[in-house]
């Protein structure tokens, strides 16, 4: 299924679109969320059992901690970082841990390629193999294949909307996330060729209907909760809105939740304890998988 691109966000005036679409122009003092998210991570390796740099494929950055449940056979759920395709790294997230393992779910951190080095649709394949990786040695990591969910901020929730196939099938569905949350994602990239950071990402206009989920959305096998903070830009809320409901009109299962009060990053401050917003989210895909239709 392809959708027509939103000419209320894409033909704005330049300026306009890089406010819209580059966080760090809309939040003020980005760097604290950074600096808190690496400080309570470095906590997290230090305080739980992890094993780390894992190494699932042949790219430079293909690895990945784990953060091992009690339970051997314990639900597994993956989180991959945002950072526009072109920065992070998985131990500026290793707190997710302290959200997720307590409610008994194996955490698995996740790296990719990053732009320029990679191009983005480089980026997409690798993870969706990372993905099957991670599901084929899911016993060794300490958890269970049939209970494998993924979440992802920003662009890895992008990463995972276009990872996942446009078509249901055994063998495109095999190894796939049974259920995902998206937070702050982009799903329609027309507009990343007008901002700034595309001098990193190098994004080029023949890519951007392949890598955009907003035109191919996931097969409807895989229920989606996707999520958004309320103080993100219009443009962020409105792609996932538009989202949501691409998918729901598609006949899949689709949530569409918005959380007042939040932006871009502080929305991740959501994911730091067990009884926090996006942790009761995740455990409810990781133990059942479901999501409500988009409203």
């Amino acid at each position: 299924m392809t959708t027509q691109k939103n000419k209320a966000v894409t033909d704005l005036p330049t300026d306009d679109i890089e406010t819209q679409y580059n966080p760090r122009k809309a939040v003020a003092n980005v760097e604290q969320f950074a600096e808190r998210a690496a400080r309570i991570s470095a906590q997290t390796r230090s305080s739980r059992p992890v094993r780390t740099d894992i190494r699932y494929g042949a790219g430079k950055l293909a690895t990945l901690d784990v953060f091992p449940a009690a339970r051997p056979d314990a639900p597994l759920h993956v989180f991959l970082h945002g950072g526009y395709w072109r920065g992070r790294d998985k131990s500026d997230y290793s707190y997710v841990a302290d959200a997720l393992v307590p409610l008994g779910i194996t955490t698995v951190v996740m790296n990719y390629d990053l732009c320029p080095d990679a191009e983005l649709p480089a980026i997409v394949q690798q993870v969706r193999e990372g993905f099957r990786w991670i599901h084929a040695h899911a016993a060794e990591l300490g958890g269970d294949p049939d209970s494998f969910t993924a979440s992802g901020h920003s662009a890895g929730a992008h990463l995972i909307a276009a990872a996942l196939p446009a078509a249901a099938g055994p063998d495109l569905l095999a190894g796939m996330p049974r259920a995902a949350v998206l937070v702050s994602g982009i799903y329609e990239l027309e507009p990343v060729l007008s901002i700034t950071v595309n001098k990193e990402i190098r994004l080029r206009p023949e890519q951007v209907d392949a890598m955009s989920p907003m035109r191919h959305p996931p097969a409807c096998a895989v229920p989606l909760t996707v999520v958004v903070g309320g103080n993100e830009t219009a443009a962020f809320v409105g792609q996932s809105h538009r989202f949501a409901q691409t998918c729901a009109s598609a006949g899949c299962a689709s949530a569409y939740v918005e959380i007042p009060g939040r932006d871009h990053y502080s929305i991740m401050n959501l994911l730091e304890t067990p009884d926090a917003p996006l942790a009761r989210l995740i455990d409810g895909i990781a133990r059942h998988g479901n999501a409500r239709r988009a409203q």
